[in-house]
């Protein structure tokens, strides 16, 4: 379970955000790998090097690091997301294809990719096959959102063993099912609305509102992935005062906020909580990679570029999880 959105601020900045919800802990710090790191493909076995530093979100454990969402320094921004009883990978590559390790996605398209338009090219030549994370015990099922600093916003998803990449003009995701029903399900709430329903007459009898905020009653307000779409889909279409970066981040970690799943929300077949582990969100232009954990609402920012890019090796931060108080007495 998971949510992403894209968001453009009036003066230009291209912001791209995610809530990271998992049943467990993943471990994750930020981390910098610079320009010519020589990172391992699953899929290959091979070496291949970054054309481009990348900030992100990872799971770094010796020379396995695997990015849950990051951009890179041509501003190609990228989030994987669980899309279970849908993904289908192959068993093997096909001929003349590269093969690809869906959990190695991100940093495989981050490393080497400066657009949108480059990436789709790539991914006419690629298969996704089957891999099995071991730290997780499982071949995870994913799909991708990705940005680019023109605003085009795509999602990439395996569906029936090929590849399918699907222009994404509302610019969210989230889960199951496939990307093109959850566009087609908007249909069902074109009568959302901001404004205050006018009063009514039925026969004899006036009906008015209760109160402010009836033009948004039918908004889902469950966890259920297409419900999490419709919401992010309606406040990014309609949040106001979005003007700078910061206004922009302030308003793309609000919208996030209405998908986050508290402790208890959401219980697995296995008796786990699924939890808002993290919400992270980016700036394109700023090379800026925010964030704030469960148990830190705090947002703390790291540059990419403030980091030196031609280093040797990947530089990390720790994810910061106790929450700070300001306190004025």
């Amino acid at each position: 379970m998971c949510t992403s959105l894209t968001l453009e601020t009036t003066d230009g900045h291209h912001l791209f955000g995610r809530t990271m919800d998992f049943a467990m802990d993943l471990g994750q710090t930020i981390t910098i790998m610079p320009r010519n790191y020589s990172w391992m493909s699953a899929a290959s076995g091979n070496r291949i090097k970054t054309k481009y530093g990348i900030i992100g979100m990872a799971s770094v454990s010796d020379d396995f690091v695997v990015y849950a969402d990051g951009m890179n320094e041509a501003g190609l921004t990228c989030a994987t997301l669980y899309f279970s009883g849908f993904a289908s990978y192959n068993a093997v590559r096909g001929q003349g294809m590269e093969a690809v390790a869906p959990h190695d996605f991100v940093l495989w398209s981050l490393s080497q990719f400066g657009s949108i338009t480059e990436l789709k090219e790539a991914l006419a030549h690629v298969t996704f096959v089957d891999f099995l994370v071991e730290q997780m015990g499982v071949i995870p099922p994913l799909h991708w959102i990705l940005s680019d600093k023109t605003g085009k916003s795509i999602v990439v998803e395996p569906l029936e063993k090929t590849i399918k990449v699907y222009d994404n003009p509302a610019g969210v995701m989230t889960n199951s099912p496939d990307f093109s029903w959850h566009l087609t399900n908007l249909r069902q709430y074109i009568g959302l609305q901001t404004n205050q329903l006018q009063p009514v007459r039925w026969e004899g009898l006036e009906l008015s509102a209760f109160g402010q905020g009836s033009g948004s009653v039918g908004l889902p307000g469950d966890f259920t992935p297409p419900s999490r779409f419709v919401r992010a889909a309606y406040w990014k279409n309609n949040i106001t005062g979005i003007e700078t970066e910061r206004d922009g981040i302030n308003g793309l970690f609000h919208i996030l906020s209405t998908c986050d799943l508290p402790k208890g929300a959401v219980v697995t077949p296995d008796g786990l909580e699924d939890v808002t582990i993290y919400t992270s969100a980016m700036c394109i232009e700023s090379g800026t990679f925010y964030y704030h954990g469960y148990d830190n609402r705090q947002i703390t920012a790291i540059h990419l570029f403030h980091e030196d890019l031609d280093a040797h090796s990947i530089k990390t931060y720790p994810f910061i999880r106790e929450q700070a108080f300001h306190y004025e007495n």
